[in-house]
């Protein structure tokens, strides 16, 4: 099977908070994630290059056809990593749409070769609907770029529970006064699955990722898993419109080929077939991606 990761961060993020002046709820709470999935203790690698390369050998170890870093460290380390491997890495913009010429600096990254933009929905202060942020949705339609925006709880345990962007329906008025916008929304939902879904309805131009853990399904109100996610989005949107990830940043995990076992075993096991599979994996990215003015992905 060919496979996008369409969703990896690369990863640049510097640690504000170190380990021993955490919360011990929130520590212990970390620990038993990484003790869950077998992933080892982070390392803190700072040289770019050096990590360029690590990815690129994931790609290959993996034989994955294409990753996508939906953030960077910034646009222009952004542009960097994909002139180092244009065979294999893509990378979308990732800039707060609310600050003054936004339009305009997504504009020029997409000219430099950057393929989608990322918004951390619960980072941006100002309302995700409001009319001052048209010109980059106008921006984003125009070049026919996907748009990737994260709502749900954003960092974890001790993160960001509470926001006004941190609901997915308040793109709703977005997605419909831009029709031909293709928004993502990843990690099903992140907590918020029913306004996913009812958002997803309402708005063909809405997809959704698997990216993740999705480890907020523990504290949902109601029991709920990766098989139940899966039937739950094919019986409303189908496959068309589901598109993997897996949320991968540092080393030395790399690539989350657990992430990627795990999901195929619950499509098959809720009836996916292999051209289901093959639509989520590689062919509904890549279709997004070809769209675009300024780059065509391969045929």
């Amino acid at each position: 099977m060919k496979i996008i990761d369409a969703h990896v961060h690369f990863p640049f993020e510097k640690k504000t908070v170190k380990e021993n002046e955490l919360h011990p709820w929130i520590k212990k709470d970390k620990e038993k994630w990484r003790d869950s999935w077998g992933f080892p203790e982070p390392l803190e690698i700072n040289d770019t290059d050096e990590l360029i390369e690590k990815w690129y050998n994931e790609a290959i170890k993996y034989d994955l056809e294409k990753i996508i870093f939906v953030t960077s460290g910034g646009n222009d380390i952004a542009v960097k990593i994909i002139k180092a491997h244009p065979d294999k890495f893509i990378a979308y913009a990732h800039h707060d749409p609310s600050i003054f010429n936004a339009a305009d600096i997504l504009e020029n990254y997409i000219n430099l070769g950057l393929r989608g933009y990322k918004i951390l929905g619960p980072s941006v202060k100002t309302p995700l609907n409001d009319m001052s942020l048209y010109p980059v949705w106008e921006t984003a339609q125009y070049y026919e770029i996907p748009v990737l925006i994260h709502f749900g709880i954003m960092g974890g345990a001790g993160g960001i529970a509470y926001h006004q962007n941190i609901n997915p329906l308040i793109i709703h008025d977005v997605a419909k006064n831009f029709p031909h916008l293709n928004i993502i929304i990843p990690h099903f939902g992140c907590g918020y699955v029913f306004e996913t879904l009812n958002l997803c309805w309402a708005c063909p131009n809405v997809f959704i990722d698997t990216s993740g853990s999705n480890q907020w399904m523990r504290w949902m109100p109601y029991e709920i898993n990766l098989e139940n996610l899966f039937r739950k989005y094919f019986e409303t949107i189908g496959p068309e419109r589901i598109i993997f990830g897996t949320d991968s940043s540092w080393f030395p995990r790399g690539f989350t080929e657990i992430y990627l076992r795990e999901q195929i075993k619950a499509m098959l096991s809720v009836g996916f077939d292999y051209d289901d599979l093959d639509k989520v994996l590689y062919k509904n990215i890549k279709l997004l991606l070809s769209k675009n003015l300024n780059n065509q992905i391969e045929k």
